[in-house]
């Protein structure tokens, strides 16, 4: 008997996942309206679901693999006749190219629920989200109620005759009066508010419907499965490198980095010497000047005028057209694979919703970060800023906490290993936080995607360490950021050999103030950026992708370094999360291991689509196109191609972003510096996300993902039944 139950399982439980709209019964169908519970309109959704339901091919079959993959092809591929070349794309635009090019994202960055305009930046404790029947104000944890839509399957109603049906549902909580409409039987049913808790016994409703011939259909178990998923981390998580609205660059215009293209007041910045070129260099015969490049189209070039370059009207309107992100204080954006994977969720499966918190943070570790605030990314300086990110521990005991940051009232102290970047020396300090205790909180988190790590042992540093043939290199921006930004290997295993500590912490604290089991956490491991189309490590040609500035350039055997320093972590967090694999250390901190699943299925995908890797199918046309564009003044048009025609979110054989990319995606420029100093193209191609995956990497690691918090779910679903 214990097998029939099983096997009849585990079928409910694979049409869900694949997509298979099953219920009770094939008389009755329905799913959840606006699912996604992110996103505010349906309408946001239903773009997502349009794009699945035409790459997805048979609805009984399951869905292809690289599912995600192809949805974000059919959504951010540029509407054009020929996308050969960025300007063959530009000439032959359609209608459609601008929205296109500037992503998907970019049209839901602020229809969502989470507040990128309050400070600190936040998710809503209540959200109004819309349906077709109209507005509901929701608990953006917990929901009381879903939107649900039901029909007759067609043979059925094919049957009926035409005419009226009268439909009748009785919620499964108690204390709750039936409820019933008359409506043409070719209509729709909308059931308003379907009860959900999380007893499933008080969740749902039962459903049926009587036909004109008299036949009543019914379906005893209409119930929501609404899945809590988290994700925590860094800039891998982020979605770093890809913003929801990214920079729109003028045609005609370019942008000359040169302090003498502003007030010199203005140029007089923690000490730089004025006098003294950081870019070291002059136009060349070719009539470019390497200090110009693509400039953002701002409002004066869109009004036919100019504005006056030291002027604060200039000022304001560059900042005005910067790039839009979710929340610019961490660069995160729906880009990210934890957005991918929770939509995901949703799209499969229209029985269920998916409430969704993402905290990651670039430049966090666990340390600055997840236990302790960090310095904002931008947006830091004015009337309006947020210099520092609340860390995100405290981001998400809050949201869960039923009253908020006041019911934290459980304290624990974690002792962690801390330390300067760049420097070996190893302290201690005590970190005493407060949580929301057991009965306090809203509800358990059914899903915990983590990224964390990296930054533990400095990869930032370390990409700096191999572009770069001097600290000397980037000495002025580590002044602007406040901290080293290059250091070798040696430095890293330092912070390697303490990395258990930290991650004993994590998994400490998931459990303390969130009752998060290790087996619902999914650890990513780091894609490889560093290899190009033939597998080797980037530096066979020196400055692709690089010549944003000229100090920028690939050492080979750097490179090779830093790839051999990856390797080893990569084999330390394999044996954080199991110390009991052959090979690893004794000692370790975290014993036996986390317990969390690290996932590094998706890896070999970036094997040979790395930073530096071209197209093998047009490497030189790709190597071209991979170079920043620049104004000659010896023929007035762009090389290679103009800055208006840049595709972000256009498919490219890389999956990670250079610093060029970055400097047309993103172009993030330091704040209470001029935008004219020639430190500012460097400062914008690296502090933009470069060497992080672009938006289809995060699509391929998100597909990957996906499957194994199936097989997470899956095992839950077996285990309740």
């Amino acid at each position: 008997m214990r097998t029939n139950v099983l096997v009849t399982a585990t079928l409910i439980v694979s049409m869900q996942i694949f997509g298979i709209r099953a219920g009770h019964t094939a008389d009755l169908f329905w799913e959840v309206e606006n699912p996604y519970r992110f996103f505010k309109r349906a309408s946001s959704f239903e773009a997502h679901e349009k794009a699945f339901n035409a790459v997805r091919g048979s609805p009984v079959q399951p869905p292809p693999a690289n599912i995600l993959w192809r949805v974000e092809r059919r959504l951010n591929d540029p509407d054009c006749k020929d996308s050969s070349t960025p300007d063959n794309c530009l000439a032959t635009a359609r209608p459609g190219f601008e929205k296109s090019r500037l992503g998907w994202a970019a049209q839901t960055v602020d229809l969502n629920c989470y507040d990128r305009n309050a400070r600190p930046r936040r998710y809503l404790v209540t959200c109004d989200r819309q349906y077709s029947w109209g507005a509901a104000k929701e608990d953006y944890i917990l929901p009381d109620a879903h939107t649900v839509v039901m029909w007759i399957a067609p043979d059925r109603l094919a049957s009926a005759g035409g005419g009226d049906c009268v439909w009748t549902w009785q919620p499964r909580r108690a204390g709750l009066p039936p409820e019933t409409r008359k409506q043409a039987c070719n209509l729709k049913l909308v059931i308003r508010r379907v009860p959900f808790s999380l007893n499933r016994s008080a969740s749902g409703v039962s459903v049926k419907v009587e036909l004109p011939n008299g036949t009543t259909l019914a379906d005893p178990n209409v119930t929501v499965e609404d899945v809590f998923v988290v994700a925590m981390g860094d800039s891998f998580a982020s979605g770093e490198s890809n913003p929801d609205r990214p920079v729109t660059f003028s045609r005609s215009r370019e942008m000359v980095y040169d302090p003498i293209n502003a007030d010199d007041r203005q140029l007089a910045y923690r000490g730089f010497n004025l006098e003294t070129p950081k870019y070291g260099v002059a136009a060349t015969d070719s009539g470019i000047n390497p200090k110009s490049l693509p400039k953002r189209l701002m409002e004066d070039e869109e009004r036919g005028t100019v504005f006056k370059l030291s002027s604060r009207e200039f000022q304001q309107a560059f900042d005005r057209s910067g790039p839009q992100w979710l929340s610019p204080d961490c660069h995160r954006s729906q880009y990210g694979y934890p957005f991918r994977v929770s939509m995901g969720l949703a799209l499969e499966n229209r029985h269920r919703a998916v409430t969704f918190v993402s905290l990651a943070c670039s430049g966090a570790d666990i340390v600055e970060g997840l236990f302790a605030e960090r310095d904002a990314r931008e947006q830091f300086s004015g009337a309006n800023a947020q210099k520092k990110v609340v860390p995100q521990l405290d981001q998400l005991s809050d949201l869960i906490c039923k009253t908020g940051a006041a019911g934290r009232t459980r304290t624990v102290s974690y002792r962690l290993p801390v330390y300067r970047s760049g420097s070996t020396a190893i302290g201690e300090q005590v970190f005493t936080k407060q949580w929301c205790p057991p009965e306090s909180r809203k509800r358990p988190i059914d899903v915990f995607l983590l990224s964390v790590g990296g930054n533990d042992v400095g990869f930032g540093p370390l990409v700096a360490y191999a572009m770069t043939e001097s600290a000397s290199d980037l000495a002025p921006i580590a002044g602007l950021v406040g901290q080293e930004l290059r250091f070798s290997p040696s430095v890293s295993q330092a912070y390697l050999r303490v990395l258990d500590r930290r991650m004993r912490a994590v998994k400490e604290a998931l459990s303390d103030a969130f009752g998060v089991d290790p087996s619902r956490v999914l650890q990513n491991a780091y894609e490889p950026i560093q290899f190009d189309e033939t597998g080797n490590v980037c530096g066979a040609e020196p400055t692709l992708g690089l010549d944003v500035h000229p100090k920028l350039r690939y050492s080979r055997e750097r490179t090779q370094e830093v790839s051999s320093f990856v390797r080893d972590l990569q084999a330390r967090l394999e044996c954080i999360t199991d110390g009991r694999r052959a090979g690893c250390p004794g000692g370790l901190a975290t014993g036996a291991g986390t317990g969390f699943h690290l996932i590094v299925d998706h890896m070999v995908e970036f094997a040979r689509r790395g930073v530096c890797a071209r197209d093998p199918q047009k490497p030189l046309v790709d190597q071209v196109n991979m170079n920043v564009p620049r104004l000659s003044h010896a023929t007035d048009q762009w090389v290679p191609y103009s800055p208006a025609a840049a595709l972000p979110y256009a498919h490219h054989w890389r999956l990670a972003r250079s610093p060029n990319d970055t400097f047309l995606a993103g172009n993030t420029h330091r704040e209470e510096l001029s935008v004219f100093d020639d430190l500012q193209p460097v400062y914008a191609a690296l502090y933009s996300g470069a060497f992080h995956p672009s938006a289809e990497g995060h699509a391929i690691v998100a597909d990957h993902v996906l499957r194994h918090v199936n097989e997470l779910l899956e095992k839950r679903s077996l285990a309740q039944n």
